[in-house]
């Protein structure tokens, strides 16, 4: 190599070292640049954080745009810096921009929600400012405006970051906007039905104007309307354009028909009501608001279906079907339609075994209604009592339905009572007594089911809609698996839960969304009923109620149909609740179990369990006289009666009963301080209870002869004039509260 080429070589490295030291240069200072322009948008970031947040500088109403810029130039920079750089440095720097990206995010909501909130505050004033023109037609559309916009923009208000600075802008326009929409909505809908009514009635759409005016003055009626006047006064003037017609028609009972129409009249007659099959009217009524008439007809024949003309228009109904006799002593629980109807015969002897023709007291339940009472024609319904005359046989038959056709009446029960005066001697009770309602076409969800009949192929909801099922055509699913016909009625049980579309002339589809496993509510049994009670009777100012339902339930708590609490079910299913006792009260606690955290019902409904507590002491009223005045206790006998319970007002709430235990003892002292123990059982001495108290027979009362205790001799041992009661124990009532004797009872006269 000769010395050229060395040079030339030596030069070149020098340049190439030199190169890649610039290089390297020029890359540490490029990074400076980057740092100090993430530092920047950092900075940016942070100070737009604080103006959009009312810990900061934000009002819910400026919109800090200079700083919202400011943030996004700066982070702008940072990524056009970062073209060119390798991976490793945007991810490094792309982390570093997080932040602030962040903050410009939710700055782009804060602002957002200003601008939206602006625009409702104008559509608001929009408004506001048609109310004072009386102007329907234009309030209106304001009104439509105002809420279309207030619909789309509050979805912009809830996207605010952070709870504070949201309820700031929310605060300033929401709620003065849904005081306003709530303050118009009931005349704006009250005026738009009067409209639409107007144009149905110009085109013949009878049966919907009827329904708009239903609407309109039903919202007049419940209402406190800003234009009331006004837009009754348009309410009238459209109502009279329509011709008069038949919109709904009744069957009260087996005499009694009600007509609704669509309209109101002042008068009718009835030569202007027609039926057929022999069906004649003997007098026509109008209600008070002159929109339903009611009929009475001659006895309508189960089974027929009857039409009847009226101002050219016609309506039918069909009396319920055949009736069908049930046996009073068959306890089989009957499950009927609310179509149906039922007879039942009792039978009452005499001592002598001759037909009893004493007077019999039939409880009729609140949701039966009895059409006939030995063979005539009677409209009685329930919850009341009728006294009936039996027949020379003995015989009381009575022949019933459900007081409503289209609402279920369940467990009902139907005593019969032979009455001695005013005193049951004898009770005849038939079985429970369901009538369920046939259940509509139409699209159902997420019923309970109360009832199964896999014979006669139906099932009936907690509402008492009874669902036919077909053997062939409709469809089965059981949480989402379609199947058969028979396996739907084997998988189907109470308290699963159903959704489905029903026809009863045509395809229904039927799903069980949930198949329930259920343990039943239960009260303790302490709680139980006792006979001849008028509840569970406690002398306490709290009651403590526990049981036994499904774990992990709620159990809810009403007092006299109000919400009072709930509690949680554990999960080995017990359940315990406390809570505060109305004193010297009735008070009718119901209770449902539900899942927890499921909206709490406003009432407990016909499913709930019940316990009635009568709150009051047992408290001595009375002793009667002895009959010797001998200075004799030996076999006297003394009538002591229990003090009725009263409330506050003098109302007496219950008549206790006792029950004398085996260990009854009563403590009495005469003046010179003799005081003497006698015991139920022990010589001759008796503790009997009676109607309304108990009946105490003394035995032998020598200590020397028998067995009671003297606990104190006073100055001879033995007792003599009116006798003070000390105590009386083991006398309670049938749920074991114990006797108060208060002061100043004696007994004399023996």
């Amino acid at each position: 190599m000769n010395n050229k080429t060395v040079k030339i070589i030596v030069s070149s490295a020098i340049a190439a070292s030199a190169f890649v030291s610039a290089g390297i240069s020029q890359q540490a200072e490029a990074a400076k640049n980057i740092d100090a322009l993430v530092i920047d948008a950092q900075k940016a970031g942070t100070v737009l954080k604080w103006t959009i947040s009312i810990e900061g500088t934000a009002d819910g109403v400026t919109q800090p745009w200079a700083q919202f810029d400011a943030a996004k130039d700066a982070i702008a920079k940072v990524e056009a810096s970062l073209n060119g750089a390798s991976y490793s440095d945007k991810l490094k720097y792309d982390a570093l921009l997080i932040e602030p990206k962040t903050q410009l995010q939710r700055a782009q909501g804060y602002l957002d929600a200003i601008t939206a909130s602006a625009k409702i505050k104008e559509k608001t004033k929009a408004l506001t400012e048609a109310v004072p023109t009386n102007n329907l037609d234009q309030v209106e559309a304001a009104y439509h405006a105002m809420t279309a916009e207030f619909r789309k923009q509050t979805i912009l208000l809830d996207r605010v970051y952070g709870q504070s600075t949201r309820d700031r802008i929310r605060n300033v326009v929401k709620g003065p906007a849904e005081e306003l929409i709530n303050y118009l909505k009931n005349d704006v809908t009250a005026h738009m039905f009067t409209k639409a009514a107007a144009t149905d009635i110009k085109f013949g759409r009878i049966q919907e104007a009827t329904n708009n005016i239903n609407q309109v003055q039903a919202l007049i009626n419940t209402n406190t309307l800003l234009w009331g006047s006004l837009l009754k006064k348009n309410l009238d003037a459209v109502n009279a354009t329509q011709p008069v017609q038949m919109t709904s028609i009744s069957r009260v009972d087996s005499t009694t028909v009600t007509i609704k129409l669509n309209r109101a009249v002042s008068s009718v007659q009835v030569s202007e009501f027609a039926f057929d099959n022999a069906l004649s009217v003997s007098k026509a009524s109008l209600s008070n608001d002159g929109t339903t008439v009611t009929l009475t007809t001659s006895i309508q024949t189960p089974g027929v279906k009857y039409t009847v003309q009226f101002k050219g228009n016609s309506a039918s109904f069909t009396a319920p079907g055949s009736v069908v006799p049930i046996q009073i002593g068959d306890q089989t629980i009957q499950h009927r339609e609310t179509t149906e109807v039922l007879s039942m015969v009792a039978n009452f002897s005499a001592s002598n075994n001759q037909p009893s023709r004493a007077t019999v007291r039939v409880d009729i339940p609140a949701g039966i209604k009895v059409v006939s009472v030995n063979g005539i024609e009677n409209n009685i319904s329930g919850a009341r009592s009728i006294n009936i005359t039996p027949e020379k046989n003995g015989n009381v038959t009575i022949a019933f339905t459900a007081k409503d056709a289209n609402i279920a009446s369940i467990d009902n029960i139907i005593t019969f009572n032979r009455m001695e005066g005013s005193t049951v001697v004898e009770s005849k009770s038939s079985a429970k007594l369901n009538f369920y309602a046939p259940a509509k076409a139409g699209t159902f969800s997420n019923k309970k089911i109360y009832y199964v009949d896999v014979i006669n192929n139906y099932f009936v909801t907690s509402d008492g809609m009874k669902y036919k099922l077909r053997t062939s055509g409709d469809i089965y699913r059981n949480e989402g698996i379609a199947i058969g016909f028979d396996s739907f009625k084997s998988a189907l049980d109470v308290e699963d839960t159903i959704s489905g579309t029903y026809q009863p002339t045509a395809v229904s589809t039927f799903e069980i969304t949930s198949n329930f496993y259920f343990v039943d509510l239960w009260l303790d049994s302490k709680f139980a009923y006792r006979s001849g009670t008028a509840g569970y009777r406690l002398d306490a100012s709290r009651i403590d109620l526990n049981g036994m339902a499904q774990p992990n339930y709620e159990i809810i708590f009403y007092k006299n149909g109000a919400y009072i609490g709930k509690t949680k079910v554990n999960t080995n299913g017990v359940w315990n609740y406390s809570t505060n006792l109305d004193q010297n009260a009735i008070s009718d606690y119901s209770f449902i179990q539900q899942d927890a955290g499921k909206a709490v019902p406003t009432t407990p409904g016909w499913e709930a369990k019940t316990l009635r507590v009568v709150e009051g002491s047992l408290d001595l009223f009375s002793i009667s006289a002895g009959t010797t005045e001998d200075d004799n206790l030996t076999n006297e006998a003394f009538l002591f009666t229990v003090a009725p319970l009263k409330n506050k007002n003098g109302l007496v709430l219950a008549q206790d009963q006792v029950v004398a235990l085996a260990n009854a003892s009563v403590v009495v002292q005469d003046n010179d301080g003799t005081k003497i123990r006698f015991t139920n059982n022990q010589d001759n001495t008796k503790f009997t209870p009676v109607s309304d108290g108990f009946q105490l027979n003394f035995g032998t009362i020598d200590p020397g002869k028998g067995s009671a205790v003297t606990i104190s001799y006073g100055k001879d041992g033995l007792l003599s004039g009116p006798l003070k009661v000390i105590s009386i124990d083991g006398i309670q009532n049938a749920y074991g509260l114990d006797m108060n004797i208060g002061t100043g009872f004696q007994i004399t006269g023996y």
